[in-house]
């Protein structure tokens, strides 16, 4: 016989034969409950499909799946632009909305800060800018005449700093004057909390002063129009256009990245956020049985990992040192961290390196058939290797000497040592001019294919005093469209593809052009100086 507190296998199966009265389930030799359970799973699946259903209706829910997104769509007349599928369900979620407010600042501000995804996601919150994006409209920068007995607004509807009491009239901030007052000194300022802690939006300090830093997004002089080809660096002081700045790119490398979490603990649990790395003492020792496993965590400049017996499992780590990996026979992986320093692997099988940014990666061991190491969607600062390696999705800024490559989708910005005839493969790579030719040489089997040799530019130059300035291999916005566009997959070339920067610039500006008034234009500006905290003043006494 069976109990009453035998299950059934199914939830609502379990429930039903739980309804039933105690004599029914004294008495059943099992073949009752196998038959509620039977129509437990039926009505499990009916259920199961009655709640997708219902999920997929609304493109926020969790549940929902990624393949009806075009269908709602079409629905909501919505364009999709976004690259990924979170920004697009945020498309979707937020359309109706948007539409109701097309045209305005707010708007335009929110539809960059949701498709370009400009913030920076860095290890200790307190380092995350607040504004990630910022709008400036050109015409209130264009110097224009003034009216006379026009009414002025007050300074803080502009967005301006009250002036202090017995200040001449003409500092009035609603006053178009395009002379600059060199006695004063404009710039973007915090403000200190109310009195019951809420936080005030910054303002402008003498809008009539010399700016601080001409050209960035706290510059509100006022300028003749400028007719120029608008860029990042021109052409931004015009009243059809709207400059959008934004925090740069910046990689691999967020501001504090050597640094991790350095918040007390306990830290609150945040959803949203991956385990962030943090220096937790010593390095732990080499196990002497299972996979030598370092995760989360930041080691103090000098300290050497050395792996002599166990796979090595590195994960989300920062080494301000080397790594040498002397085990044999074994497989190993790092993902989603930076070594500064060099990587070095004499014996064992394959290395697979993910998402990661290594100062220099040397190989002495191997052979031409058998992966030394697959390298995918990282930056390299060189690569030196005796054996094969594969390469998708890889920056390396300065020499690369590899026996035998195949490459896809990778940007080789210093030298390339050639070697053609050993069965090489380079696709849609940007090589340079020299290897590029000795790799497709007339007469002899093509060991590139869709590959150029467009010079690259980088957003922080390679040559800068160390590995690991932000921005480091990320592509400037001026870079050729071969470098932008040129992937297989139409994105761009180089260690960040998986990241889709260049495609999200692109989708916002794709946006703002539906959501601008007609005849207007936007231009995305990056602007280190939005990562900068802002200095706190206290308002003058009116």
């Amino acid at each position: 016989m069976s109990s009453g507190s035998e299950g059934t296998g199914s939830g609502l199966g379990a429930q039903l034969y739980g309804l039933l009265p105690e004599v029914y389930r004294t008495r059943d030799n099992g073949d009752l409950r196998d038959y509620l359970g039977s129509c437990g799973e039926v009505l499990d699946l009916v259920r199961g499909v009655m709640a997708q259903r219902l999920a997929d209706a609304f493109p926020d829910h969790p549940d929902a799946q990624g393949w009806t997104l075009p269908y709602l769509a079409e629905l909501l007349d919505v364009k999709l632009l976004s690259p990924a599928e979170p920004e697009q369900r945020r498309e979707l979620s937020q359309a109706v909305s948007l539409r109701q407010r097309k045209g305005t600042p707010g708007s335009v501000a929110e539809v960059a800060q949701d498709v370009g995804q400009y913030a920076w996601d860095t290890e200790d919150p307190r380092n995350e800018p607040s504004e990630p994006v910022y709008l400036q409209e050109g015409w209130r920068r264009v110097a224009v005449t003034p009216r006379v007995g026009q009414p002025l607004l007050p300074p803080e509807s502009l967005g301006a700093l009250p002036l202090p009491a017995g200040a001449p009239a003409r500092r009035h901030p609603a006053l178009p004057a395009a002379t600059v007052d060199l006695r004063y000194l404009s710039r973007k300022v915090a403000l200190p909390p109310r009195g019951d802690g809420s936080s005030r939006p910054p303002l402008q300090e003498n809008v009539h002063g010399i700016p601080a830093a001409p050209g960035h997004f706290d510059d509100v002089s006022r300028r003749t129009p400028d007719l120029r080809r608008p860029s990042a660096r021109q052409g931004q002081v015009h009243p059809k256009r709207v400059a959008v700045f934004t925090l740069p790119r910046v990689g691999f490398f967020p501001p504090g990245w050597e640094f991790g979490d350095t918040r007390p603990l306990p830290v609150p649990p945040e959803p949203s956020r991956v385990l962030p790395r943090r220096r937790q003492g010593p390095l732990t020792p080499e196990p002497e049985s299972g996979d030598y496993v370092l995760e989360n965590l930041v080691l103090p400049e000098g300290v050497d990992v050395i792996v002599g017996n166990r796979p090595l499992v590195m994960r989300n780590c920062v080494v301000q040192g080397n790594v040498y990996i002397d085990a044999s026979d074994t497989a190993h992986v790092i993902e989603d961290s930076i070594v500064t320093g060099m990587v070095t692997k004499n014996l064992g099988n394959e290395l697979v390196v993910r998402r990661s940014a290594i100062g220099d990666l040397l190989l002495e061991a191997g052979t031409l058939d058998v992966v030394g190491a697959t390298v995918e969607d990282s930056l390299l600062g060189s690569l030196v290797s005796t054996a094969l390696v594969t390469l998708l999705s890889v920056t390396v800024l300065e020499t690369m000497n590899v026996e035998r490559c195949f490459a896809n989708d990778s940007i080789f910005a210093g030298s390339v040592i050639p070697r053609p005839g050993e069965g090489n493969c380079f696709r849609y790579c940007r090589l340079p001019e020299a290897a590029l030719a000795a790799y497709t040489v007339a007469g002899q089997p093509a060991e590139a294919y869709a590959c150029t040799s467009e010079v690259p530019r980088f957003r922080a130059p390679f040559l800068a005093p160390f590995f690991g300035v932000p921005g480091t291999g990320v592509l400037a916005s001026d870079s050729g469209a071969r470098l932008l566009d040129g992937a297989e997959d139409g994105g761009e070339l180089g260690a960040y593809r998986h990241r889709r920067y260049a495609l999200r610039d692109e989708a916002v500006l794709a946006r703002l052009r539906e959501s601008l008034p007609a005849g207007m234009s936007a231009i995305l500006v990056p602007d280190e100086r939005l990562g900068l905290a802002l200095p706190v003043v206290t308002p003058p006494s009116t």
